[in-house]
């Protein structure tokens, strides 16, 4: 008798509409629109490579290549392709069109009938040309995010004030508002982080439960721990919570570990406050350093003037034979 096969659910499960299972779809396809569903966020996107699916369902990227195509055809999935800085193709992103849907009537929020087709205009396969290129010329280019904090804003000014000159040059001198502003925000930082060590915990867990997160007592405070060491402020923490729960896949089961910390950090464009804080302070150091160059250099002592003809010197002379 064969042994039975066990199942760990903590692993996630795939719950498809069964109305899937009446389409005409290949093997492969349908095989290649269950990965797709597994990777996919809360949205239905996902970025996998040709390479990174195929290695998932053993088959050549030709193949794959030809799964994705008969998804497209059935209105199952959408792509749109990703380029880099510099114009190269990079890979595609992926849509399970009715993902977003889906999960959200199988909670009740939505009736499943509201699921929406997408249109596919504009889209096109994969070929060789979507391939990441090497190149040591790809500028990637971090844009600025709106509803800059003070914080930000002090720092943007101040930016202005030393762009391209050596240190300790200033292009021109701050005005007296932004270095009293600059100021203020130093000297008030200290409060802030005190009421900041309160809420951390609570925040994280509060993330963690909501993601159906496996509780790790050590984990979490690893994690409330390393965001603690941010310095983040009471408006970024909360930031913080938003993009994780939005950036985090489904299938993550484990408390993210500080690399993941960090990552959401950068992709939300989070500043810490005490990073912006220490830049605050350089820049008002730069500034004190900068006034004393240009102060003007005490007058020096006037030599007297002697009036009328110098005084001549005689120096006696000696000559043989007469001395």
């Amino acid at each position: 008798m064969s042994e039975t096969i066990e199942f760990d659910r903590r692993k996630g499960f795939v719950a498809l509409p069964v109305e899937v299972l009446e389409l005409e779809l290949t093997p492969g396809a349908f095989r290649l629109l269950v990965e797709l569903c597994r990777m996919a966020n809360m949205d239905g996107f996902c970025w996998p490579s040709l390479g990174q699916l195929g290695e998932r369902l053993g088959r050549s990227k030709a193949a794959i290549s030809g799964y994705v195509t008969a998804l497209r055809e059935a209105e199952l999935i959408s792509t749109e392709t990703q380029t880099t800085a510099n114009g190269y193709n990079y890979r595609l992103r992926y849509c399970v069109v009715f993902w977003k849907a889906w999960r959200a009537s199988l909670s009740g929020k939505v009736a499943a009938s509201s699921v929406e087709k997408v249109d596919h205009k504009g889209e096109c396969s994969v070929h060789k040309s979507e391939r990441l290129r090497d190149s040591k010329k790809q500028i990637h280019i971090n844009h600025e995010p709106c509803g800059l904090s003070v914080h930000a804003k002090l720092i943007s000014e101040w930016a202005g004030c030393t762009k391209g000159t050596p240190y300790p040059a200033l292009r021109y001198a701050p005005s007296e508002i932004l270095v009293a502003s600059t100021e203020r925000c130093v000297r008030d930082t200290a409060s802030t982080a005190e009421v900041m060590s309160a809420d951390i915990r609570p925040a994280l867990e509060g993330t963690f439960t909501a993601l159906n997160l496996i509780k790790d007592a050590g984990a979490i405070t690893t994690a409330v721990d390393h965001i603690f060491e941010k310095g983040l402020s009471l408006t970024e923490l909360d930031a913080f919570c938003t993009a994780l729960r939005e950036g985090w896949q489904p299938h993550w089961r484990k408390v993210p570990s500080p690399k993941q910390l960090d990552q959401t950090l950068k992709s939300a464009a989070i500043t810490p406050q005490r990073a912006q804080i220490k830049l605050l302070e350089g820049y008002l150091r730069r500034w004190a350093l900068a006034q004393k160059t240009l102060r003007p250099a005490p007058p020096c002592e006037k030599l007297p003037v002697r009036i009328g003809p110098p005084a001549l010197s005689v120096t006696p002379t000696y000559i043989r034979g007469y001395n």
